[in-house]
């Protein structure tokens, strides 16, 4: 069983990798466009990767009223270890700056039991409308309204 067959038009947010306690899911890209593959030999069946998707499990996110612009497309980032980092920072009771899309903030907010902390600052990066055009799940994404 592949995630994509579970969860349509995946965003490639990363929280599955994260949420897989076996590290059985991995990121492929393909034709500009990343999507989770599962080694089904490791894997134990336990759904822990769906149960963190935030498009297969939404999660709210709070209104935001200023959004920030990237130098770069923060899509195309590595998130598990920013994931994990930022939760491990905020665990530690740190001050914490996230910077990310819609996605990738309910991609955390899903990780993290749908909860943002006290102590965690979100800066959000919005998808413009040609940059959503360019890749099919951005243009179903869930989080734009």
């Amino acid at each position: 069983m592949q995630l994509t067959d579970r969860v349509k038009n995946c965003n490639g947010c990363e929280a599955c990798v994260v949420g897989c306690k076996y590290s059985c899911v991995k990121m492929k890209e393909e034709n500009g466009r990343k999507f989770p593959v599962v080694n089904e030999d490791g894997c134990s069946k336990c759904n822990a990767c769906i149960l963190y998707c935030p498009l297969y499990n939404p999660v709210e996110l709070p209104e935001f009223e200023e959004f920030f612009d990237s130098k770069e497309d923060v899509r195309k980032r590595k998130m598990a270890p920013i994931y994990r980092a930022t939760m491990r920072s905020l665990k530690e009771r740190q001050h914490t700056e996230f910077v990310g899309t819609l996605c990738q903030i309910a991609a955390l907010k899903s990780l993290r039991g749908d909860k943002l902390a006290h102590n965690l600052a979100i800066f959000p990066i919005y998808c413009g409308e040609e940059q959503r055009k360019s890749n099919e799940a951005c243009m179903a994404c869930p989080f734009y309204k």
